[in-house]
């Protein structure tokens, strides 16, 4: 069962929002619609043939839950809008015997998404700044100039030889030393690798831009949400409009996918489950 209908549905559709995300930064919602839609009426279909109602209760359960994840990693900044919404365009395949087993799957998944997204984040980060090399070393040695980031590791050394008398500030100071050397990192390679200028034109609803842009006497913010449409009309007579791309972060629910059917026995069995 496991590849049957479910599983081809899922697997075409996460390959086509990859693409999606890889070449435009985003997924579109007709396609987070048709697998939730598909889904459940694959799920309805199965109810009645199986004279199971249960599967309808299941999959509003896991429906709940799936859609409290997506705002969980939403409003978090974990994801942005076209990730949370494959979240729970994926309801129904972990839809399981009962309750406890649906909570299980789940969780079994979200926790290979984690995993997952981790390795492809990082070996993505690797290879832009393999790719930029000198320009993002150039915004690295820029980040490191700054005042506040030489008191923090300065005051992360001080934390880090104290942890040599009690091991609790030698993990803290670790912690402290890391964190400023990581933003630096990651600012760097964003400011090279992920920003790039369009105009109006080119942009689309959700385009995150990189500064606030005054249009008269509006303020259009550079927020989490991105552009609206409303903004975009504004914006659309700008020659340069400078907007940040996001990691395309569909490639790893494709690799969580895979890992969910494949490894998901084997995973559970290291548990006793």
């Amino acid at each position: 069962m496991i590849f049957g209908f479910l599983f081809w549905l899922f697997l075409v559709g996460i390959i086509v929002a990859s693409l999606q995300d890889l070449k435009r930064r985003e997924v579109d919602n007709w396609l987070n619609l048709f697998l939730l839609v598909a889904g459940f009426v694959f799920i309805f279909y199965r109810a009645i043939f199986e004279k199971d109602v249960s599967l309808v209760f299941q999959a509003g359960f896991a429906l709940v839950i799936m859609f409290g994840f997506m705002n969980l990693f939403y409003y978090g900044r974990v994801f942005a809008g076209g990730d949370a919404k494959l979240l729970v365009a994926m309801t129904v395949f972990f839809v399981g015997a009962n309750f406890n087993l649906t909570l299980i799957n789940i969780g079994v998944f979200l926790l290979f998404l984690m995993f997952s997204g981790s390795i492809y984040g990082l070996i993505y980060s690797v290879v832009l700044y393999i790719k930029d090399f000198e320009k993002v070393n150039k915004e690295i040695k820029k980040g490191f100039s700054n005042l506040w980031i030489k008191y923090v590791i300065l005051f992360g050394v001080v934390v880090f030889v104290f942890g040599f008398f009690y091991s609790l500030f030698f993990l803290f100071g670790v912690f402290i030393l890391l964190s400023p050397l990581l933003y630096v990192f990651a600012k760097g390679l964003e400011t090279v690798s992920m920003v790039r200028v369009v105009s109006g034109k080119e942009l689309r609803e959700g385009d995150w831009l990189v500064d606030d842009i005054r249009v008269g006497k509006k303020v259009i913010k550079a927020d989490w949400d991105g552009l609206s449409l409303k903004d975009i009309e504004l914006l659309k007579s700008s020659r340069k409009i400078k907007i940040k791309d996001g990691l395309p972060f569909v490639p790893a629910f494709l690799i969580a996918f895979l890992g969910y059917v494949f490894l998901r026995g084997w995973f559970l069995g290291m548990f006793g489950v």
